[in-house]
């Protein structure tokens, strides 16, 4: 009899790594590769091969489409990480203290900049996430027998946290938030909580990659460090912005 394909928490986890990996190769260092060959915000050829200047565009593309894998899955996490942490709100102070911490090396790797207003890194949706499912687990609780109110302050709180996370301007914005209160709501739907990522369609149709993987989830943690990726994330960031800069001086 043939074994079923499972995949644990921490392969999820591991998908998701390689698919950042593989966006940020595209959205940093093929994007640096590209320098040379913009005047302003043209692309020229600038007597090198066309072909060369098409080869980068080409796996530029092929980057982004592999990439948009991983906010779904990591957005996924969130809720399970927060489904079966023993402190929520711990939870969500550790996401958010590490997204101050990858501010510097995520506005260094995308802007040049220690310090840019345009975007904020992924881990401030996040957090905004976790938080906002923090409101909504306490008034489920409280109105756990009164539906008209429990349904007003789930929207109300809903609303909420997207508004903030607009105002954050954490990467995805409140389709991230919209996301993971979705898949939440679906908690006991089994593998139809997939349903809840649809919002980031709005970004990209190709998050629809992210499903083959999320309906292999066994609902397990698996084997791994819960603090891998928290390292990982402003570390290859710094590694990004160093390469970015030898590749094409910068973008």
């Amino acid at each position: 009899m043939r074994q079923r394909i499972a995949l644990t928490g921490f392969g999820l986890k591991r998908v998701a790594v390689v698919s950042m990996v593989i966006d940020h190769v595209g959205s940093l260092l093929l994007r640096a590769m590209l320098a040379p060959y913009k005047t302003g915000e043209i692309l020229t050829v600038n007597g090198d091969s066309p072909a060369q200047l098409w080869r980068i565009m080409q796996a530029k593309e092929v980057c982004e489409i592999l990439g948009s894998i991983a906010f779904p899955v990591f957005c996924f996490l969130m809720v399970e990480g927060f489904l079966h942490t023993r402190d929520r709100v711990k939870y969500g102070l550790r996401m958010g203290l590490f997204a101050l911490l990858s501010e510097i090396p995520f506005d260094l790797a995308h802007f040049q900049s220690p310090f840019s207003p345009r975007l904020q890194n992924v881990m401030f949706t996040l957090t905004v996430g976790i938080f906002t499912l923090l409101v909504i687990g306490g008034a489920e609780k409280r109105w756990k027998d009164a539906p008209g109110p429990r349904w007003t302050a789930v929207t109300a709180a809903t609303v909420g946290g997207m508004a903030l996370a607009f105002l954050v301007r954490g990467e995805y914005v409140f389709l991230g938030v919209l996301s993971g209160v979705l898949v939440y709501l679906l908690r006991d739907r089994d593998r139809l909580r997939v349903i809840g990522l649809a919002p980031l369609l709005v970004a990209s149709p190709w998050v629809l990659l992210a499903v083959p993987p999320l309906l292999f989830y066994n609902g397990e943690r698996g084997k791994g460090s819960k603090w891998f990726f928290y390292v990982f994330y402003p570390a290859h960031f710094l590694a990004f912005a160093a390469l970015a800069v030898w590749l094409g001086g910068g973008v």
